[in-house]
């Protein structure tokens, strides 16, 4: 049974956000996100906060990418020495 207090809401709605819930608790997390406002906004900041992170580790910038080759044309002559 999904119990409903802020810190297990949270833990429940992240293992929901990642697919890791028992279909007994996913019917109910769904059901809580649809009838109380409070679960739903939490929940869509989480979506939001995963896509930032998916966003920011699947995409680096093309400066990070540069600098990483720049170093390692400076340092690829002393691994041969």
């Amino acid at each position: 049974m999904l119990p409903m207090n802020q810190i297990s809401t949270l833990n429940y709605l992240v293992l929901y956000l990642y697919n890791e819930t028992q279909l007994t608790d996913t019917v109910l997390i769904q059901n809580a996100i649809d009838t109380n406002h409070e679960i739903a906004e939490t929940y869509n900041d989480l979506l939001a906060a995963k896509a930032l992170v998916h966003e920011t580790l699947m995409a680096p910038s093309q400066k990070s990418i540069q600098t990483i080759l720049n170093y390692s044309k400076l340092t690829a002559p002393l691994m041969h020495s």
